[in-house]
C-alpha cells in the first residue's frame, strides 16, 4: 500500500511526550493516508508498551540499546511506504494543519527537497533552532565564539541561527532543525539517509548539506508552528550531550570541508571547538563543584573561629593533626546525606542531620583517640558555626535565586485553567486532590464571553480568552494549564503566543490522560499519593520547628515583660479562651481582657512557649463541642491565615483542607520563615 506521508519518532524516555505527539499526528491526518513508525531506543519508562496498548496501527520498532537518533530513523527510513517523509521528535506538539500544510508547500515548490516549519518554546517564544546556516569556517567561528549571540540581528555575525531574519518570513534556508523536517522521499533515495557517523547532534546538518549539494533548495515558512519541548530526551546526561554537540561539530568539519578549505582554517577551527567543549566542561565542572568547596571553606573558618573562642591562647599548630581529620569527617558527612544531589543541593535538613553526625562522630574521636581530646567544648562550638554557615548560605541562595527555588512555600504555583468544559472540570477536580502537585487554581479563562463570572465547582471562570494576558497579570499567575477537550492544537498554540511575554509556564493536559505535560516535567495527576502526609512527623522538623517556637516566643515574652506590667496597671485583665485542639480537643489559652488594644495578644506566647500552640499552624477556630475539624496545631500564623487575608473572603472547607495538607506535606523551618514573612509584609 502507497501512503502520502510517512512519519517518523525516534524515542527515548518520554513517554508522556511522545503520547502527546502520537495524539496530535491523529488529529492532523485530516484525509491524508499517514504511516507512523516509531523506533524506541530501549526507553524503561513504558514507552513500547503505551504504544502497543493505546496506538497499536503505529509500527514499533524496538531497539535493544540506544543507537542514536542517526541510526533510528535509518531503520524506519528502509521501510516507509510515502511519497514524503515527516521526520519528527516525540517531544514536538503540532498543529492541526502541520502536516497538510508542509504537504501543499512542497506540492507547490517542485524545486524545493525538504522544509520546515516556526518551532516554538514552551514560553511563546520563537525557537532560534527553527532554521540555519551551514556552519562555514566563518559561521562556525562566530558561533563559538559568541559573536552570534552578542550581534544577533547582524547579518554578519548572526548567520549561524539567521538571527537577522524575521521568524514570520518564508525563506530559502542551508539546515533544518532535526526536530521537525518534511522530505521528499525520492531525494533520501538519492542522496542517502542519515549519517550514522553521527550519534545525535549534527545529522540534519550533515543531510541538509548533501540535499542542497545536489540542488535541491531547502525551505522555512511560517504558515504553520509546532511547539518543541526542547532537549527532554537528552537533559539528563550534561557531560555526555557536550560530548556529543562537539563531537559532531567535528566530524562535520572533517568530513565537508576537508577539501573545501585550506589547512590553516581547518586548524583553527578544530582548536575553536574544542576550547568551546573545554570551557564548557569546566563550566558544568566548576557548578558541582562550587558547593562542596564553598562547604570545605566554611568548615575550616568554623573551627578556627571556634578555637579563638574559646581557647583564644592555645597554639593552632596544636590542632594540625585533628583539624583534616574533623574536616573530613563533616565534608563527608555533608555528602553522605545527599547534601550534593541536584535535588537536595540548597536543602536545610541534610544539612542539619550531617551535622548532627558530624558532631557525634568527632567527639567519639576524643574519647577513643585521647590524642584528639584537645577539647570537646570547641567539636560542640564548631558544631554550631558549621550547622549555622552551611545552612545560612544555602538559606540565603535559595531566597535570592531568581529561579522559583527559595522553598515549598513558594512552590505553591498559582495556575489557571484554560476551558471549562468537561476536560476542565476533570482536572480541576484532580488537581485539588493533589496538594502534592502545588497547584493552587485561581479560576478558569474560557472561549465564551457568557460564561465568564460563573462558578464551576466552586471555582469562578475569571475571563475570556482574549483577556488572557490581563488575567495572568492580574491574578499573578504562574502556570497556564491547557485542557483539550475545547481547545484545538493550533488555538493552543495561538494562546500561548498571544501570551508570549508575560513569564509564565503553559502545560498541557492531553484529552482524557492523567498526566501534565510541561517543559521540564511530566506531572502525574492520577492518584492520590501515600506518602503525602508522611513528612509532618519527621522527627528533626518537629525538633526545629518547637526549637524555633520556644526561643523566638521567650524573646517575645522577655521584650514585651514591661509592656504587659503596664496593661495590667492600666486595668488589663486575663481572660481564658477555648479553642479547638490539634485533634479536635478543646485546648485553653491566655488573651487580655481590655488595656491597651494592641497588646491584647501578647499572653498567647506564653501558649506557645509552653507548646500548647505553634508559631505557624492552623488556623485557630473557638471550641464547639458539635464541632470537629481533623488539623494539626493551631498556630499565630498559618497558610490558611495568609491565603484568607489574599482573598479577602471566606475559604471553602475544601481550599482550607488542601492549605493545611500542602503545609502538612511541606513542612519545614523554611515554610515556616516564608509564611511569617508573607505574615508580616
Amino acid at each position: 500500500m502507497k501512503y502520502d506521508i510517512s512519519v517518523i519518532i525516534v524515542n527515548y524516555n518520554v513517554r508522556a511526550f511522545l503520547e502527546q505527539c502520537l495524539m496530535a499526528i491523529e488529529r492532523a491526518q485530516h484525509n491524508l493516508k499517514i504511516e507512523i513508525f516509531v523506533v524506541d531506543n530501549a526507553s524503561v519508562d513504558g514507552s513500547q508498551a503505551m504504544v502497543k496498548r493505546k496506538f497499536p496501527h503505529v509500527h514499533l520498532i524496538e531497539n535493544h540499546e540506544n543507537v542514536g537518533f542517526s541510526k533510528g530513523n535509518n531503520q524506519a527510513l528502509k521501510l516507509v511506504k510515502g511519497n514524503y517523509v515527516l521526520i519528527l521528535n516525540p517531544d514536538t506538539l503540532i498543529q492541526e494543519d502541520t502536516i497538510i500544510t508542509l504537504k501543499n508547500f512542497l506540492d507547490e515548490h517542485p524545486e524545493t527537497g525538504a522544509v520546515g516549519c516556526k518551532l516554538i518554546n514552551p514560553d511563546g517564544s520563537f525557537q532560534v533552532a527553527s532554521r540555519r546556516s551551514l556552519p562555514t569556517p566563518w559561521v562556525a567561528f562566530t558561533r563559538v565564539v559568541g559573536l552570534s549571540k552578542i550581534f544577533p540581528k547582524n547579518r554578519l555575525f548572526g548567520q549561524y541561527n539567521m538571527t537577522y531574519l524575521d521568524p514570520d518570513i518564508e525563506s530559502e534556508v542551508d539546515v533544518l532543525s532535526g526536530t521537525l523536517m518534511f522530505i521528499r522521499k525520492k531525494i533520501l533515495d538519492t542522496v542517502g539517509y542519515f549519517d550514522e557517523d553521527y550519534f545525535m547532534y549534527g545529522e540534519d546538518i550533515d543531510l541538509c548539506y548533501r540535499i542542497k549539494k545536489s540542488g535541491w533548495k531547502i525551505h522555512y515558512t511560517s504558515k504553520t508552528q509546532a511547539i518543541h519541548y526542547k532537549g527532554e530526551s537528552t537533559k539528563r546526561g550534561e557531560f555526555s550531550v557536550i560530548s556529543r554537540f562537539y563531537s559532531a561539530m567535528l566530524i562535520f568539519a572533517h568530513k565537508h570541508f576537508r577539501d573545501r578549505y585550506s589547512i590553516f582554517l581547518q586548524i583553527i577551527l578544530t582548536i575553536g571547538i574544542y576550547t568551546r567543549a573545554f570551557l564548557a566542561y569546566l563550566w558544568r565542572l566548576l557548578k558541582n563543584l562550587l558547593p562542596p568547596l564553598f562547604d570545605l571553606v566554611l568548615i575550616i573558618l568554623s573551627f578556627f573561629l571556634a578555637i579563638k573562642i574559646w581557647l583564644p591562647l592555645y597554639p593552632l599548630e596544636r590542632f594540625r593533626t585533628v583539624l583534616p581529620i574533623y574536616t573530613i569527617v563533616w565534608l563527608m558527612s555533608v555528602y553522605l546525606f545527599g547534601s550534593y544531589h541536584i535535588k537536595l543541593r540548597y536543602h536545610l535538613k541534610p544539612i542539619l542531620w550531617s551535622s548532627i553526625t558530624g558532631l557525634l562522630v568527632n567527639s567519639t574521636f576524643t574519647y577513643f583517640f585521647k590524642q584528639f581530646a584537645y577539647s570537646r567544648v570547641v567539636v560542640l562550638i564548631s558544631f554550631v558555626l558549621i550547622t549555622l554557615s552551611l545552612s545560612m548560605w544555602r538559606f540565603l541562595f535559595r531566597l535570592m535565586s531568581p529561579v522559583p527555588s527559595a522553598g515549598p512555600l513558594s512552590k505553591l504555583r498559582r495556575a489557571i485553567i484554560i476551558g471549562a468544559g468537561k476536560e476542565g472540570k476533570r482536572i480541576l477536580k484532580q488537581l485539588q486532590a493533589r496538594p502534592d502537585k502545588q497547584y493552587e487554581v485561581c479560576g478558569f479563562v474560557d472561549f465564551e464571553s457568557s460564561s465568564v463570572g460563573k462558578q464551576i465547582d466552586g471555582t469562578e471562570v475569571l475571563a475570556a480568552i482574549d483577556n488572557i494576558k490581563d488575567v495572568i497579570r492580574v491574578e499573578k499567575i504562574d502556570d497556564v494549564i491547557f485542557s483539550s477537550d475545547r481547545l484545538t492544537n493550533a488555538q493552543i498554540l495561538e494562546t500561548i503566543v498571544r501570551a508570549q511575554g508575560s513569564g509564565v509556564n503553559f502545560r498541557i493536559v492531553p484529552r482524557e490522560l492523567e498526566y501534565i505535560v510541561a517543559k521540564s516535567s511530566v506531572d502525574e495527576i492520577d492518584s492520590i499519593p501515600l506518602l503525602d502526609i508522611a513528612g509532618v512527623a519527621d522527627p528533626l522538623d518537629l525538633m526545629v520547628k518547637r526549637t524555633f517556637d520556644a526561643v523566638a516566643s521567650a524573646l517575645i515574652i522577655i521584650v514585651t515583660a514591661p509592656l504587659t506590667l503596664i496593661n495590667l496597671l492600666v486595668g488589663a485583665r486575663f481572660v481564658k479562651k477555648k479553642i479547638l485542639g490539634s485533634v479536635g480537643q478543646p485546648l485553653h489559652v491566655w488573651a487580655f481582657d481590655g488595656g491597651i488594644y494592641f497588646l491584647k495578644h501578647i499572653p498567647i506566647y506564653y501558649s506557645v512557649f509552653s507548646g500548647k500552640l505553634s508559631i505557624v499552624g492552623s488556623q485557630i477556630i473557638e471550641y464547639e463541642t458539635r464541632e470537629y475539624h481533623p488539623t494539626y496545631k493551631p498556630g499565630l500564623t498559618g497558610l490558611v491565615q495568609i491565603k484568607l487575608k489574599e482573598k479577602k473572603k471566606a475559604l471553602t472547607k475544601h481550599e482550607k483542607d488542601y492549605y493545611n495538607l500542602y503545609y502538612i506535606k511541606n513542612q519545614s523551618i523554611i515554610t515556616d520563615l516564608q509564611i511569617i514573612l508573607k505574615s508580616i509584609f
